[in-house]
């Protein structure tokens, strides 16, 4: 449904598309999502959290409003536009005969009784003629070879006949197999052929030919993506020959247990879930520049905290890459093997995620590297890092165990989950605490991907995220989070070695 927006500066109008993956929310969408938070304060109250994606427009008469949907979260509130997923037909699948099935494991039963009531009567018949050849001596040798020779075949000939209509099962549910494909495939076909889609040139294609080649083996990943909400709300847009100008999605109500977010903060739209449908319908639609794919680093020479003829170690800047990323911009690891052309191991020890700050060692030789590498798995080299983070904190120190794994459809988000979780510890130490914010020390005994920013912000941790995290709290100018110190046994020399880096903030 469109709604309008009064809008009081027309010549605030955004200039292009913000970037789905990666913006700051323009002003509209902050308006648009507060008449949004208001009809769900006054219809939604109790029911599960969701997001809510918000595409702000310009319509055929000029005025300004926005479409909004909810993501991951089917409603029959008219206020918001309904996902793909909600705009199928319903799945009609006639049921596959399968009476070849059951001829074929009923054959295999007899094959099988055949074969293993004939070995017990072999067995029994064997038995008897040692007992009778004992007796008889050797007169007796040829009638009972032959008796013998005659039981070897058949009971070969009925192993025969079993492992056939083993075959034959085998054979029975490989083509129920595929045909049970192909009636979910035609299904597929059929709902979503049901929905085309236009670009914003005009061209044309459905669902099915868009998404089901690439997505088709996967249907939990696939009806996650008809689920998004965005692709509906500018397939309608479209559809009413209305214009978006900028979007943007944030975090409504109680939060999922595995999930950390915080209420009212905008977030990037997942690109699992998305970059299919939107690649397409927004072909050749101008976008705000990615700053994540700029490249503010070329030209950053290494701060060198520790150096010697076997490692080195810099101060990384918050912002850049450890190791190369989807983008061709500057990151640590090209710069020190540019710098290091001597160096006869791999170098990369370790990385710290982009947003982090702090210290980054790596090795010159292989030996290092190996031995290094070696201590890294085994949990020998400290770390501490220093996270200024959202809210006060109770206590002065702990532990937080949380085991974490990926959440698939929203990658690179993590999640908690106790079933398939991987096991994470973090040790923590509180240092202080002004204007609201407790700045904390972190000694994280595993080292899983965004470990420490997912024990900060989820509700059985620490339940405050830290300053600036644009995953699992709100953005800011920068991540506050800060790997300090590192402390190892030097790979050579065997003496101990700790290296830091002064905390920026």
């Amino acid at each position: 449904m469109f709604q309008l927006l009064d809008v009081t500066d027309p010549k605030s109008a955004p200039r292009a598309l913000n970037f789905p993956y990666h913006y700051s929310p323009h002003p509209w969408v902050l308006l648009a999502a507060k008449h949004v938070r208001a009809h769900l304060e006054r219809t939604a109250v109790g029911q599960a959290g969701r997001m809510v994606a918000i595409l702000v427009v310009k319509n055929e008469k000029g005025q300004i409003g926005f479409l909004t949907g909810c993501d991951q979260f089917d409603t029959d509130d008219r206020y918001f536009e309904p996902n793909f997923w909600q705009q199928l037909p319903t799945s009609e699948m006639a049921p596959i005969a399968t009476d070849y099935l059951d001829r074929a494991e009923k054959l295999k039963q007899i094959a099988e009784q055949n074969y293993l009531n004939f070995r017990e009567s072999a067995t029994e018949r064997r038995v008897q003629r040692r007992q009778e050849r004992q007796v008889l001596g050797g007169a007796s040798y040829e009638r009972l070879a032959r008796a013998s020779q005659r039981d070897s075949g058949e009971l070969e000939r009925l192993k025969r006949r079993y492992h056939e209509a083993l075959d034959e099962v085998e054979r029975a549910h490989g083509r129920f197999q595929h045909e049970a494909a192909q009636v979910v495939a035609n299904d597929w076909k059929k709902r979503l052929g049901s929905i085309d889609l236009r670009n914003a040139w005009g061209k044309q294609i459905n669902l099915f030919d868009l998404l089901f080649e690439r997505y088709g083996h996967n249907e939990e990943l696939l009806k996650a993506i008809l689920r998004t909400s965005l692709p509906a709300l500018i397939k309608r847009a479209f559809d009413e020959h209305m214009r978006p100008l900028t979007t943007g999605t944030f975090w409504w109500g109680p939060v999922a247990a595995n999930d950390a977010r915080v209420p009212n903060a905008f977030y990037a739209f997942p690109k699992e879930r998305h970059e299919a449908l939107l690649g397409f319908l927004l072909d050749g639609v101008p976008f705000e520049p990615n700053t994540l794919a700029l490249d503010a680093f070329k030209d950053w020479q290494p701060d060198i905290l520790y150096e010697d003829d076997h490692l080195v170690a810099v101060n990384k800047p918050a912002g850049m890459l450890s190791v190369p990323g989807k983008h061709p911009i500057a990151n640590v690891y090209e710069k020190m093997l540019a710098r290091y052309p001597q160096a006869d191991g791999p170098m990369l020890l370790h990385r710290l995620d982009m947003a982090t700050s702090g210290v980054l060692l790596f090795a010159k030789t292989k030996l290092a590297h190996m031995v290094l590498q070696e201590d890294f798995a085994r949990g020998r080299i400290k770390k501490c890092y220093i996270a200024l983070l959202e809210k006060p904190l109770a206590g002065v120190s702990g532990e937080v165990e949380l085991p974490l794994c990926l959440n698939p459809y929203e990658r690179p988000r993590q999640m908690v989950d106790f079933t398939y979780g991987r096991y994470a510890l973090t040790r923590f130490e509180v240092l202080g605490q002004t204007n609201g914010k407790t700045r904390v020390a972190f000694y994280p005994v595993t080292g899983r991907t965004h470990q420490l920013r997912l024990h900060a912000a989820h509700a059985l941790g620490l339940n405050s995220p830290i300053v600036g995290d644009d995953l699992y709290g709100e953005p800011s100018d920068r991540l506050y989070l800060h790997a300090q110190s590192i402390a190892f046994t030097h790979p050579v020399t065997h003496e101990a070695v700790t290296v830091e880096a002064p905390c920026p903030f």
